[in-house]
């Protein structure tokens, strides 16, 4: 459930980076539950998405400098066996090696 946890903690970072009302480092990584240092890790890894962020003393928040958004998902769902074996699950990459 840790990596539920951590999507959970994207949404919500992305979500408040997006309405531009994040607060300070300090506020946002408490809202989060995290650290500082945890916060900028986070930060990055929307960066590595080609995200352009930065933080307004103005806002007193972090905000899409460029007014790209991202979307972050996280889907769950029972399968029918016959759904199941149309799935591969990278089977098919053993048959290769």
């Amino acid at each position: 459930m840790n990596f539920i946890r951590q999507i959970e903690r994207m949404q919500l970072l992305n979500k408040l980076i997006r309405e531009q009302r994040t607060g300070s480092p300090e506020e946002l990584a408490k809202r989060l539950g995290v650290s500082r240092r945890q916060l900028y890790a986070y930060l990055e890894y929307l960066k590595d998405f080609g995200l352009d962020i930065c933080f307004s003393r103005k806002l007193n928040s972090f905000m899409y400098c460029d007014e790209q958004e991202i979307k972050i998902d996280l889907k769950i769902q029972v399968l029918k066996p016959s759904e199941s074996r149309r799935i591969m699950g990278g089977w098919a990459f053993r048959l290769i090696a």
